[in-house]
């Protein structure tokens, strides 16, 4: 019971530190979001998108955003603001960083007070180096990386899988694509724990993995069944078909990147307004834009399309990561390779030549993944930088067990000698990394919120006009995201993005008596926002077109700092 109790006294000591070490940063840098997605997400469940909180976030899963829009509302109905939405992407990194830290500690439990404390110096440092910077700048994608990551690190540490399912549970519920990405690297940490095991207690082993697998597989089902509910309806069966065609032609194509569509539009199969409002991403204005025409324009672009031998375009994607492995990834892949190395070392002092085929496997398997994703042409930064998350904690993991498991217990013995000495090359790689990269952190989150600073004094300007709603042209709004632990201003809305024809966008602008952006910027109290360097001529020759006679008139301009303003709009009919 002592034992027991001390065990939990020291875990939430653990989990303290971590906290600490969270607002200490926070106070020095005050987090920001990467991206407006997951603001926009938050305006959902918060209820300052349709006035509502709904569980309805698209790219989270439902039992997750269904449970946080029902805190928004019995929060909301105490008369409390509480930001769940951001408690739960930092306790989730809290978690996450909590599971790396105690997993280090309790794996030198038998080895003795001077181990335990190098490999928890070495967690403290992992989480420095790996997970505060992500919550100082803050993308969900990352964040679900991270839950999968210390998941990955448990397992190939051996320690129990109760945890790790819970972290790979709350993956899955926070950006599943993510979940599935690292199930490879799941498989890697089963099948390294199957090679412990040996002939004795392979069959013992492969019990424990099976269960811990069928119970992760249930749970998966269990929470795709409800996300399946939740979406269910014709509406919003109807809004995902759109949402994949959107991000086949945003996402998949160079529609966005280049012009040459322009003098070829009819053969996508759109007409002169539908190419104009798709290239300015300002998608809610035309209600003729769905899912049909959006596939049609995606096939045309691809048949037009001149093709690439398949040797060639292969070596192309082998350069780009080679490439991306040697320059863009710092410091990442110097990480990578750091613990890479070390545990290779490892294996061959050890002569444990089986695994150090399955640590070779897993290096071939990774490059496969890299080489598939550049070849999709889709492989933005978050992407990668999730992908050395997962695989350096799975490596850290079965860097750990392996110098548990090969050491002796004496203290002066060689193979104790050698764990100690395997935590000061790890205590050297993340204390090398940390700072630079705790600064670099610090830097862009400085500069997102000098742009923040822009967006809230326009906001605070709109507040003083309250009851009103101002559609913004997308590009004008693209480089604010927001900050952690605000409100989000419920009276700006896109005019385009992943919401337009989502069952919300249209909820929100039938309280306006519209079915689209173009009628409602008709109705009285409906403005049109876009930055002041924004050419929005081709909006007024598309209205006309639309709705006939009418003017877009300048109602006024709002300076936001030395080289940003934003000129509000009036539709005169």
């Amino acid at each position: 019971m002592g034992n027991n109790m001390r065990k939990w006294q020291i875990r939430g000591a653990a989990v303290i530190l971590l906290l600490l070490l969270m607002a200490a940063a926070g106070g020095v840098t005050a987090p920001v979001y990467y991206l407006n997605d997951d603001v926009t997400m938050r305006s959902i469940v918060s209820g300052a998108y349709t006035g509502t909180p709904d569980g309805h976030a698209v790219y989270m899963k439902y039992p997750l955003t269904f449970l946080l829009a029902g805190l928004y509302r019995l929060s909301g109905g105490l008369g409390i603001r509480v930001p769940w939405f951001d408690l739960l992407l930092a306790g989730c990194i809290l978690l996450a960083g909590a599971g790396i830290l105690i997993g280090c500690w309790e794996a030198m439990a038998e080895k003795g007070l001077r181990l335990q404390l190098l490999w928890g110096l070495t967690g403290v440092l992992v989480f420095a180096g790996l997970l505060l910077p992500q919550y100082l700048y803050l993308h969900y994608t990352i964040v679900a990386a991270l839950l999968a990551g210390s998941a990955l690190f448990l397992w190939g540490n051996g320690s129990k899988r109760g945890l790790s399912l819970v972290l790979l549970g709350l993956c899955y519920l926070v950006r599943s694509q993510v979940f599935f990405l690292s199930l490879p690297f799941l498989l890697v940490a089963v099948l390294d724990g199957l090679l412990r095991a040996g002939k004795a207690g392979l069959r013992q082993e492969a019990g424990k993995q099976g269960r811990a697998l069928l119970l992760l597989a249930v749970m998966t089902v269990l929470f795709w069944g409800i996300h399946s509910i939740g979406y269910g309806s014709e509406a919003w069966q109807s809004y995902e078909k759109y949402n994949d065609s959107r991000t086949a032609l945003y996402d998949y194509t160079d529609f966005l990147s280049t012009d040459r569509y322009q003098e070829s539009y009819e053969e996508l199969g759109l007409t002169w307004e539908q190419y104009l409002v798709l290239s300015y991403y300002d998608t809610m204005l035309d209600p003729t834009i769905d899912a049909g025409v959006l596939d049609q324009a995606v096939q045309q672009i691809r048949e037009q399309k001149e093709e690439v031998p398949a040797g060639g375009y292969l070596k192309h994607c082998l350069q780009a990561y080679y490439r991306h492995a040697r320059y863009d990834g710092r410091p990442y892949s110097l990480v990578w390779l750091g613990c890479y190395g070390i545990l290779v070392l490892l294996l061959v002092f050890h002569k444990n030549w089986v695994r150090l085929l399955l640590t070779g496997a897993l290096a071939a398997g990774r490059s496969l993944i890299w080489i598939y994703l550049i070849a999709q042409g889709r492989f933005p930064e978050r992407i990668w930088i999730s992908l050395y998350l997962l695989e350096i904690l799975l490596l850290m993991g079965m860097l750990l067990r392996e110098s548990r498991e090969n050491g002796g217990k004496p203290i002066g013995s060689r193979q104790q000698w050698l764990t100690g000495g395997v935590a000061v090359l790890c205590l050297a790689l993340f204390g090398a990394v940390a700072p630079g990269q705790l600064q670099e952190a610090d830097r862009r989150a400085q500069e997102q919120r000098r742009k923040q600073t822009e967006w809230e004094i326009l906001t605070d300007s709109l507040e003083e006009q309250g009851g009103t709603l101002y559609l913004m042209d997308v590009f004008s709004a693209v480089a604010y995201a927001g900050k952690l632990y605000e409100a989000d201003d419920g009276q700006v809305m896109l005019l385009g993005g992943w919401l337009t024809r989502s069952p919300l966008a249209q909820q929100r602008l039938a309280q306006y008596g519209a079915g689209d952006a173009a009628e409602a910027l008709l109705r009285p109290g409906v403005y049109l926002a876009a930055a002041k360097e924004r050419d929005m001529t081709w909006l007024q020759s598309y209205l006309e077109k639309r709705l006939g006679e009418v003017r877009l008139q300048e109602r006024e301009s709002i300076a936001c700092g030395e080289d940003a303003a934003f000129v509000i709009y009036q539709l005169i009919q």
